[in-house]
């Protein structure tokens, strides 16, 4: 999950071209009794987003192209196992199929510990996005699996029959289904996920079809301190529920192991184990016992934030959910260490999504480009492992969605990057051609 890092810290913060750490800032967030809210936190502006942690079960992501879609494994004890890979078997008796799934596999799928875009319907069957097969024509996913969905009392079968993802005035829309057991009250759910432009995920209520609105814009938190499920640590064929922070996507960690008569000495130039996984800083800055639980000594974490900025943080008190005062207290100090130039501009923000589909490819492979304004021309490379360019191509791209088809038939399997150029854009992808 991370490397821990031991330093002699001798230099000095201030160096040439930083600006000097800034003094500690205390702050505290409460969770509520058993964690029973989320807080999404910002290192720059503090608490910006509170909700209720077991209000949902599915989360369907916002982005257009994207297939993820998790579960509140956590907090609501969703479990989601894999019944049929026959669509048309959705709505017959599917009592015997579920049995025979726990039996034979009694763990169930799993939200990803590393990353917020694989989720646990990404991991069914079909061989590109778990839950669905891609449509070359419409760009759309169409579901083809069918699902056990097992909550609280309730079970149910569970069909994500697609996501249209175009045309994208009004995309994505995700066409959720669900039945009994015994394929009785078959329900079709309508989610538009496009209400929910600028977050992560738009989250549902599988018993009556609501969609939530759970979370702040993506810009405007870094990590949210949550409920999981925690893979390291499997009990009885489940993985063990743990209370910790996840970060959000394109935030980096470093944590390092010193004595506390250190931190104010520590330069972050020196620090360079940063990790990317949701759970980089996760539960492991507490630990837990026999005595209770009790926060790590000698602990610090370094965390560098989408704008580049980079902050401290020491967590310094902790609470657990069954605490009769302060429920779920976390109490932390932080301070910046390192601001990053303002005039930085974000090269790619007149392009909502860059998504290569299908990725793998075997024949053809599209770049799906959906301009928020006219780019001119654009030029793309495609490099191979030894960093040579295999391919290169020009072409025009105007306000609104584009699909740029690349055929890689004559590539040799393995990965490639693509990288796309011009003005108002540099990109780089990953292709995989099998």
């Amino acid at each position: 999950m991370y490397k821990k890092s031991t330093l002699a810290f001798a230099t000095a913060l201030l160096i040439a071209g930083s600006v000097q750490a800034q003094n500690w800032i205390n702050d505290t967030i409460e969770t509520g009794t058993n964690y029973s809210s989320n807080i999404y936190y910002s290192l720059a502006d503090g608490i910006t987003g509170s909700a209720a942690a077991d209000n949902w079960h599915l989360g369907l992501s916002v982005d257009r192209f994207s297939e993820t879609i998790i579960t509140n494994s956590a907090d609501k004890g969703v479990k989601i196992y894999e019944i049929s890979a026959d669509t048309s078997d959705f709505g017959t008796d599917l009592n015997a199929a579920l049995t025979t799934q726990i039996s034979t596999h009694p763990m169930s799928f799993y939200n990803s510990n590393l990353t917020w875009n694989k989720g646990a319907l990404n991991y069914a069957s079909l061989p590109l996005y778990g839950w669905a097969n891609y449509d070359m024509n419409t760009h759309w996913l169409n579901g083809g699996v069918v699902f056990g969905f097992i909550t609280g009392t309730d079970t149910l079968q569970l069909f994500v029959k697609e996501k249209q993802t175009t045309p994208s005035n009004n995309s994505p829309i995700y066409i959720v289904q669900t039945a009994k057991m015994d394929g009785s009250n078959q329900q079709t759910y309508t989610i538009n996920a496009s209400a929910s432009n600028g977050r992560n995920f738009t989250y549902m209520n599988i018993m009556d079809g609501t969609s939530i609105e759970r979370e702040p814009l993506r810009e405007n938190w870094d990590f949210v301190f949550s409920n999981y499920n925690d893979s390291t640590v499997v009990f009885q064929n489940a993985q063990y529920k743990v209370f910790g922070i996840l970060t959000n996507n394109n935030i980096a960690v470093a944590r390092v192991d010193t004595p506390s008569s250190e931190y104010d000495n520590i330069d972050y130039n020196n620090v360079s184990n940063y990790d990317t996984a949701i759970t980089a800083i996760g539960k492991d800055w507490k630990v837990s016992g026999q005595g209770g639980t009790y926060l790590q000594d000698s602990v610090t974490y370094f965390i560098k934030i989408k704008n580049g900025d980079i902050w401290q943080v020491v967590f310094n008190q902790f609470k657990t959910g069954a605490d009769t005062v302060n429920p779920g207290l976390v109490a932390f100090k932080k301070r910046l260490v390192h601001k990053a130039s303002t005039s930085v501009k974000d090269v790619n923000g007149n392009v909502a999504s860059f998504v290569i589909a299908p990725n793998p490819s075997t024949n053809i492979a599209n770049i799906l480009i959906d301009a928020e304004k006219a780019l001119g021309d654009i030029q793309i490379n495609i490099i191979d492992f030894n960093g040579r360019i295999v391919k290169q191509l020009t072409t025009s791209v105007s306000n609104g969605f584009h699909q740029i088809p690349i055929n890689v038939n004559n590539f040799a399997n393995g990965i490639y990057l693509l990288n796309i150029q011009g003005k108002g854009i540099n990109k780089t992808l990953k292709l995989v051609k099998q």
